[in-house]
């Protein structure tokens, strides 16, 4: 009767330990599958930050402290002049507010070829 009584418990123990082991392996498997916040967003996920615009200078921010204060832009855009080319790089955010409401807004930054720092800044609606 104890052999029995053993083997039932025996049985018991091994079931909780796999449903243990596994709801442990399930949780560490997911938690490593979660984001740190800084990379939460993808281009054109990420509200452009309010005032921004402010912090950018012409002629003195470079393009490499522009991807520093707002990471990688939505596109970018290489234009022809007379005095050689420009750089163009927009950053854009559209949040959905309800099925019909959309809220969108874009920071285009232009660059000059010769030392890639701000010529403009502009701030607007998409």
């Amino acid at each position: 009767m104890k052999i029995t009584g053993r083997a039932l418990l025996n049985t018991r123990t091994i079931c909780w330990l796999q449903r243990t082991g596994f709801l442990v392996f399930a949780t560490i498997l997911l938690s490593a599958c979660a984001r740190s916040p800084s990379y939460l967003y993808e281009a054109g996920e990420r509200p452009i930050p309010i005032g921004i615009e402010n912090e950018i200078h012409p002629k003195i921010t470079t393009q490499d402290e522009v991807l520093a204060m707002l990471g990688e832009p939505v596109a970018r855009l290489k234009s022809q002049t007379k005095d050689g080319h420009v750089h163009t790089w927009t950053y854009s955010y559209m949040a959905l507010q309800g099925t019909h409401m959309v809220k969108g807004e874009s920071l285009t930054i232009t660059f000059d070829d010769k030392n890639f720092v701000v010529t403009s800044v502009v701030r607007g609606p998409i």
